[in-house]
């Protein structure tokens, strides 16, 4: 006797996943600054899918937007981590939030800052500039990088409906993006024209967050370090350069893109001139 219960699709049996090691790999801390570690990211998202298939199949703009603001979000913790590493100013911020017992479990000694961020969404503008306030005590949105942290909003509210509701966007996001109602599902439709749209605000703000931490973290160097009982001028140097190769791109000096190339010795002589120090 057939049975109703068996009318309506096909039939499953237990699966599992074999092996969890499987899936994973490790590799080597890379020394990169985190801006060039997300233009490396960038290029390999770049080559997910050959341009004739972006015509063909609507997911691959979907899933390169997530890979796109993934890489953005961990751009914001590698160098919320790495300048917490280094910047006095930003531990005293930091020190008065907690980290999971699971993330100092989990990391290794010389990356354990990267735990502080584990639990946060780093995917939306809000997000962005309360951590930043919240660890680095640096207010991102009042040091001119409101508009575009405005424009990487829309970008994770379509990420949204990408990653949680199958491309259809819901009806908050679609609000917040103020766009018409429709008596038919919104399906968010992202052509390559869209991406590199996309991936030139995402390449903006990363960069222009970049520019902006670099400077208020040497412009402590100048200052508010020296006044702190751990500071050694013998040592000066070794922070500045320190500084310099988290912030500073190789890449964007090998492609002849930085308008005022320099080495950091000369960078430290300009921060010295400007602020007086002898």
């Amino acid at each position: 006797m057939s049975d109703w219960r068996d009318s309506i699709s096909q039939i499953v049996g237990a699966e599992r996943i074999h092996d969890v090691n499987d899936y994973v790999s490790t590799c080597s801390i890379s020394n990169d600054s985190p801006l060039d570690y997300f233009y490396s990211e960038i290029q390999k998202i770049l080559t997910i899918s050959p341009h004739n298939s972006w015509k063909t199949n609507s997911w691959v703009g979907a899933l390169s937007s997530i890979a796109m603001v993934s890489s953005v979000e961990n751009y914001f913790r590698q160098i919320f981590s790495r300048t917490l590493k280094i910047c006095t100013e930003s531990q005293k911020a930091a020190a008065r939030n907690n980290i999971n017992l699971g993330s100092v479990i989990w990391h290794p000694l010389h990356e354990i800052e990267r735990g502080a961020f584990e639990h946060i969404s780093l995917a939306s503008s809000e997000n962005i500039n309360t951590t930043a306030k919240k660890y680095l005590n640096i207010e991102l949105k009042s040091l001119g990088l409101g508009a575009i942290l405005n424009e990487f909003d829309v970008i994770c509210e379509l990420r949204h409906g990408i990653v949680h509701s199958g491309k259809v966007l819901a009806g908050k996001n679609g609000i917040k993006l103020k766009l018409p109602t429709s008596n038919d599902s919104t399906l968010i439709d992202i052509g390559f024209a869209q991406f590199q749209e996309l991936m030139a605000v995402c390449n903006a703000l990363v960069v222009s967050s970049n520019k902006v931490l670099f400077e208020q973290v040497c412009e402590r160097w100048a200052t508010s370090w020296r006044s702190a009982p751990s500071w050694s001028h013998d040592s000066a140097d070794e922070k500045i350069k320190a500084i310099w190769q988290l912030f500073h791109s190789k890449r964007d000096a090998s492609n002849g893109v930085i308008p005022h190339r320099m080495t950091w010795v000369k960078c430290r002589n300009l921060i010295r001139a400007e602020f007086g120090i002898t």
